[in-house]
């Protein structure tokens, strides 16, 4: 629905102003204005931040929001804040209504009252005029630590008050004072003051500026024009997206089900995720009927601040790739108009209060997956085959006597994307909702007791199809003092899907001292283990699945794809029919090639990794929980 009026402040007998008409030239110049500002406002906090996870990973989000939270513009980060925002600010106005003044600074990360969860803090700033407020400056990020029961993740948190302090609406400073109480509430209470300090800090100097420049923009244009002209290109955003959901044929896609390792507690039982997309006219429901009932842990969703975000993300992705289509859209209020949302009340994406919400990345991630693989039919010139969707998200911790605080590392490992029509697939990144940058094994080394032993492309083949699968990471690291190892991580059952004819990816793993005599297979999800200096801990990330039948894949890329160790030679042989005459040279024998390829029309069978794998490379003495996994480093016979 187009933004007809809007009120510019909250405050009883302020005016609801009527949208103006702004020229075209304006407008373009007023929105590159709103796209630079939140672009240079997270630039601000990504530069200033102490902690690696904003300052090297960019896990951020920053913008303007007029006075009701809806969205005027967003930086380029982290998809995962992206319209997170807008639900921060409608959940801390609940509490604070008309009291908002000049000079304010909002501190909020309540998960049932809009944040993506407890340890994505959001600070707001409001942006009056004349007396009148006009929106809010705000950006979200994740600190280090918000006080849960262990250091940095907690994924088996008995409820939400375990899981984080919570900041419902505070008011960090008031009509521009420091209110000390707050201050010393929110960084008496973590295990990182320092970090947590620095990190707020630079948020709160984001928002300044982003107020600031908006004021700027208001001084010179007016506020009727700047508004409107906001309005403007929400309304804009909106059409080009409904526009495009319009050229889907109306009907119900999917169910696509999914299988989530566990809940960090009970081990063994997996928990469904059934996701279903439905379209009419030029309007989308992803509705989640069908998921699995809310938890006992923090393995529950916010469903206003994370799923919301996730099914806005996936549509907006899938129809309006900035990289492939034609014209820019702006992202803002508008792209989340035509996008709705089902999920029952009482299950992991809608769960009751107070269950605890912490670990909810995992589950966002295999919605967004699960959507792509619905509309696969329907788009298969936009989608991708199955993607990682889930990665070890971890938190390595210790106390540090010297400075009577805790250091506390949180890193973001990175899976790789399914195949896609005409390309293979992009390996070794953090893919949908998280898109995290890496952090360098320099920022782990230098500024933390670990060493990271190793960093590469796992040693596993892709997954074959015509475009193949993208292969994930393998990662060791080392304590080098004693501390604890958290995660909250998932896929280690579960392989990514194919589509088209492609083979299914592998799945993940996580070992503590492999290829020791002390070597023990860990869940995804484990809270506060303990770890004695010399202990290390190996992560393989999912290989993505693969796009289309391996038997319409060129014999020259198969060739090229054992020269470059992401495919063998039996796999060669077994997926792609290719065969070769020398296998010192690689010389294709075509007249064989072409009766395995024949051969293998006929049988179709072994269509994912794993199965390939299974007989000959999972452990015997491999827990249940684990029956997805191979045994890593050996390579195929």
């Amino acid at each position: 629905m187009s933004v007809t009026e809007y009120e510019v402040g909250r405050q009883p007998g302020l005016p609801t102003r009527k949208r103006v008409e702004v020229d075209p030239i304006t407008l373009r110049v007023l929105g590159g204005a709103f796209h630079a500002i939140a672009k240079e406002m997270a630039g601000v906090l990504f530069r200033m931040s102490y902690s690696s996870i904003i300052r090297e990973s960019e896990d951020l989000g920053a913008g303007i929001f007029d006075a009701e939270g809806r969205e005027l513009c967003e930086s380029d980060s982290t998809p995962m804040h992206i319209g997170s925002l807008p639900w921060y600010i409608r959940g801390f106005l609940h509490r604070l209504g008309d009291e908002i003044e000049p000079g304010d600074v909002i501190v909020h990360n309540h998960p049932y009252l809009g944040a993506s969860h407890s340890p994505d803090v959001a600070v707001a700033v409001p942006i009056f005029s004349g007396g009148e407020l006009l929106g809010f400056a705000a950006v979200t990020a994740h600190v280090l630590d918000v006080g849960g029961s262990f250091p940095g993740i907690n994924a088996d948190a008995f409820d939400v008050y375990a899981e984080a302090k919570l900041y419902n609406g505070l008011r960090w400073y008031r009509r521009g004072e420091l209110n000390v109480d707050v201050d010393r509430m929110i960084f008496d209470n973590v295990r990182t003051e320092t970090m947590n300090r620095g990190d707020m800090n630079a948020m709160l100097a984001a928002c300044q500026l982003g107020c600031e420049r908006f004021l700027r923009l208001v001084e010179r244009y007016g506020v009727e024009v700047v508004m409107s002209a906001a309005y403007d290109w929400m309304d804009y955003s909106e059409r080009m997206l409904r526009a495009e959901i319009a050229k889907i044929p109306d009907g119900t896609y999917g169910p696509v089900v999914g299988w989530l390792d566990d809940d960090a507690r009970n081990r063994g039982v997996q928990l469904r995720v059934e996701t279903r997309v439905i379209v009419e006219g030029d309007e989308v429901t992803i509705d989640l009927t069908g998921s699995n009932p809310e938890v006992p842990t923090g393995y529950n969703v916010p469903f206003e601040g994370s799923l919301l975000v996730s099914c806005y993300y996936a549509i907006r992705t899938i129809l309006l790739d900035e990289t492939t289509f034609p014209e820019h859209v702006p992202q803002n209020d508008g792209v989340f108009r035509p996008v709705k949302v089902i999920a029952p009340k009482g299950t992991i994406f809608n769960p009751t209060f107070p269950r605890a919400c912490f670990s909810r990345f995992c589950q966002t991630q295999r919605v967004v997956d699960n959507t792509i693989l619905a509309l696969a039919e329907a788009l298969p010139d936009k989608v991708t085959a199955g993607n990682s969707a889930g990665i070890h998200f971890c938190a390595y911790a210790g106390f540090d006597e010297s400075i009577g605080e805790y250091w506390l590392y949180l890193e973001v490992n990175e899976g790789s994307y399914g195949g896609r029509q005409g390309k293979d697939a992009m390996d070794s990144v953090d893919n949908l909702m998280a898109n995290t940058r890496n952090n360098p094994i320099e920022e782990l080394d230098q500024r933390f007791p670990m060493r990271c032993d190793q960093y590469e492309l796992r040693p596993e083949p892709a997954a074959p199809g015509k475009w193949r699968g993208g292969v994930g990471i393998i990662r060791r690291n080392r304590f080098l003092v004693d501390g604890t190892y958290s995660c909250e991580g998932d896929r280690q059952t579960d392989p990514p899907k194919a589509i088209f004819g492609g083979w299914d990816g592998l799945v993940a793993s996580c070992r503590k001292n492999p290829d020791t005599a002390e070597e023990e297979y860990l869940p995804a999800k484990v809270t506060g283990i303990p770890f004695r200096a010399g202990e290390f801990i190996e992560f393989r990330e999912p290989n993505a699945a693969g796009y289309g039948d391996p038997l319409e894949r060129d014999p020259a890329q198969v060739r090229e794809d054992v020269l470059d160790d992401f495919t063998t030679i039996e796999l060669a042989r077994d997926a792609y029919g290719v065969v070769f005459a020398d296998e010192r040279t690689l010389e294709i024998d075509p007249a064989a090639t072409e009766a395995k390829r024949a051969e293998l029309l006929a049988g179709r069978d072994g269509r994912s990794l794993t199965e390939y794998f299974r007989d000959r490379l999972i452990p015997s003495n491999a827990p249940v929980s684990i029956a997805g996994n191979r045994e890593f480093g050996i390579e195929p016979a």
